[in-house]
């Protein structure tokens, strides 16, 4: 059997430190990558958002050029 020396606790002491470490970095590239990810969809959302601006802004800049109709006159056609 072995023997339990105080260097074998010694040993396994920086073991289990050495694994909960590990686990500690693991866990947090596990969290970059999951943050990376919600900014990437940050990031779709914002460029379609803008693109919905963009072309609210061009069809504001029509109707104020005489391009645009009134629903309500087309409906007492």
């Amino acid at each position: 059997m072995t023997e339990l020396t105080q260097e074998h606790f010694e040993l396994h002491t920086k073991n289990k430190a050495e694994q909960h470490e590990r686990q500690k970095i693991k866990f947090l590239e596990d969290r970059i990558k999951t943050l990376e990810k919600s900014i990437e969809r940050l990031n779709k959302i914002v460029s379609i958002w803008k693109l919905g601006q963009e072309d609210k802004d061009d069809i504001e800049i029509y109707e104020s050029v005489g391009g645009g109709f009134n629903l309500d006159e087309e409906k007492k056609s």
